[in-house]
């Protein structure tokens, strides 16, 4: 007996093209939805990873601001908050400014007594944080605000 060599017919091989062509564009589209770059929002996938690391991260330097400034002495004899918008020593932070986030921009204000406060001793602090994130149309800004209230500590005597 003769052994015969039986190859592909063109017919199994252009059904083998179609089905490989089909799961090659399925798989792209999934990795350009997950990517954020063809959803309509950036609510699910890569994209919704991504802005979820930059709340993260603008919560952690919102809550670490808020700690140093919960550490400052606060008596009614001894106010280190100083005047104005900010407490002493913690002005507004630009973009570029915070070494390691360049992509991050945070302000702290306080404000003593009613109505934001409930009492004369107490102060409301506000701690903002300001980040750039990427959307639909390019980057837009989005921010994360921590507050408490913080009372006077009796006089050192």
């Amino acid at each position: 007996m003769k052994n015969r060599c039986h190859g592909f017919s063109l017919v199994e091989v252009l059904v083998a093209l179609a089905v490989l062509t089909i799961a090659v564009l399925g798989v792209g589209v999934a990795i350009g939805v997950q990517s954020g770059g063809t959803a309509t929002s950036l609510s699910s996938g890569l994209g919704a990873v991504s802005r979820a690391g930059l709340l993260s991260t603008a919560a952690f330097l919102a809550q670490e601001r808020l700690e140093q400034i919960k550490r400052l002495k606060y008596t009614l004899s001894n106010d280190q908050f100083g005047a104005g918008q900010y407490p002493t020593g913690f002005s507004d932070e630009g973009f570029g400014t915070m070494t390691g986030y360049p992509n991050f921009s945070r302000q702290a204000r306080f404000w003593t007594g009613p109505p934001q406060a409930p009492a004369s001793n107490i102060k409301l602090v506000t701690v903002t944080v300001f980040f750039n994130a990427p959307g639909d149309n390019g980057l837009h800004q989005e921010s994360v605000t921590v507050s408490t209230l913080i009372a006077a500590r009796p006089p050192e005597s």
